[in-house]
């Protein structure tokens, strides 16, 4: 298990907190597999990193899969 952290734009920390959003759509850079944690830290354009985060643990990871409309080279990241 390792820790894979990103940065996240206000509006979806919001949507990650309150449980509507439980999945990250990234470049599958970083070979993140189930059972990482994911950290989401709060990212604020203007000004940077803001000190809010939220920590998940990685429960599914869908890739390869153009078929489907999955750009090479990203994957879906559930939590």
């Amino acid at each position: 298990m390792k820790q894979v952290r990103k940065k996240i734009l206000p509006k979806y920390l919001k949507e990650v907190w309150s449980g509507n959003k439980n999945f990250e759509l990234r470049k599958d850079e970083d070979d993140i597999q189930v059972g990482d944690e994911l950290v989401l830290e709060e990212w604020e354009p203007e000004t940077g990193y803001t000190g809010m985060f939220a920590l998940r643990t990685v429960t599914y990871v869908l890739r390869n899969v153009p078929e489907y409309g999955l750009m090479d080279g990203y994957c879906i990241i559930g939590f």
